[in-house]
């Protein structure tokens, strides 16, 4: 698998020398082995993230007509539910799915031991900040061990936002470069979708199909463009204490820096069009013999 480059422009400072900026700190995930980049928290908890979490999943759905499944279920990194709570309403009426929900904390990289050849269907969705490099293999080799012989994976999952790519957004290039260097500490294999579908076949899946489609951020592009732009600040809001507790990586000194950052954001997206972030699906049979 590709190693994580590590890229010059970033700040190189030894964890000896990092002075962690004050700031008010979030609470992250406590799974041991867990680098998830994102927090979880109270914060992260209450109604107004499950309402981005919501409007994650409702602005996904749109830019595949309203699709949320294209194999033919185990939920990962399933959050407050959304995704699998809207297949119970989006499936064939013969299909019994009442009653049949059981949410448990667990890493996908353990998955019990009497689950395999258990799921028909297991889906996932942007694990981009959860997975090391060397992990999504063992994901992969898990999620083969629990299907059935022939039943489906289906991955949904978002490039990442690239470094210097955003000329005329100063904010937005500022908070790529964070949101790699956040990735780099945590080696974190954010490039996941440039080897997805080889990382499906080593696992031994066949049938691997994709399907991109693109998320447009700002007022720019209209009711979906502002939701893009809702969860995806929240998303890059999420990653702050990472980026203080390691002294800023360089491009922020203060808390104060950083939310100016955000805001400047969300101006940059308002009023300058064309910021894009592609999502991808795969998806891929176990085969039956």
């Amino acid at each position: 698998m590709p190693a994580v480059e590590t890229n010059s422009v970033e700040k190189e400072v030894s964890e000896k020398d990092v002075v962690s900026i004050t700031h008010a700190a979030r609470r992250y995930q406590a799974f041991p082995g867990s680098k998830y980049a994102l927090p979880s928290d109270e914060q992260e908890g209450d109604l107004v993230n499950v309402r981005r979490l919501l409007l994650q999943h409702k602005t996904l759905r749109k830019i595949f007509g309203g699709n949320i499944i294209f194999a033919p279920v185990l939920d990962v990194g399933t959050g407050s539910g959304t995704w699998i709570l809207d297949l119970a309403t989006s499936v064939d009426t013969s299909v019994s799915m009442v009653g049949n929900f059981n949410f448990r904390v667990g890493s996908v990289l353990h998955l019990p031991a009497d689950w395999s050849n258990t799921f028909s269907l297991v889906h996932q969705r942007l694990l981009i900040l959860a997975l090391q490099a060397h992990e999504w293999t063992i994901a992969r080799q898990e999620v083969y061990r629990v299907l059935r012989p022939g039943g489906w994976i289906q991955i949904d999952e978002s490039t990442p936002w690239y470094e210097a790519k955003y000329p005329g957004k100063p904010c937005m290039e500022k908070l790529a470069a964070l949101f790699n260097c956040v990735a780099r500490a945590c080696n974190l294999y954010i490039n996941c979708t440039d080897n997805m579908s080889t990382m499906l076949a080593q696992a031994g899946f066949v049938d691997i199909q994709t399907k991109s489609g693109i998320q447009e951020m700002g007022k720019w592009a209209g009711d979906v463009g502002v939701a893009n732009r809702v969860n995806h600040i929240g998303v890059l809001g999420g990653i702050k204490t990472p980026v203080l507790q390691a002294g800023g990586f360089g491009y922020v000194s203060s808390e104060a820096e950083y939310d100016a950052l955000l805001e400047g954001l969300e101006k940059e997206w308002d009023e300058i069009p064309g910021t894009e972030k592609e999502l991808i699906i795969f998806w891929a049979r176990k085969p039956k013999v």
